[in-house]
């Protein structure tokens, strides 16, 4: 995600989000994203769900995101 798209990102309560919670966002929206291939050895796929179900932690304490985790 480049900067400008990331200026003007809001957690759920409407405020601007800070660098720090843009880059925590940003992580799990990529870990996300890789979670969800089929392509990946079995290692890779189940440490990178592992490590989204993490930042889905601190995504949704910090109310950047409310949605269930979605990992098998």
């Amino acid at each position: 995600m480049s900067e400008s798209s990331r200026t003007g990102q809001k957690d759920l309560l409407g405020r601007e989000l800070s660098e720090e919670e843009r880059e925590v966002l940003d992580l799990y929206q990529r870990l996300r994203k890789l979670a969800a291939r089929s392509d990946l050895a079995p290692c890779i796929s189940m440490n990178a769900k592992q490590a989204m179900v993490m930042l889905w932690n601190a995504c949704t304490d910090l109310g950047l995101i409310h949605e269930e985790a979605e990992v098998d």
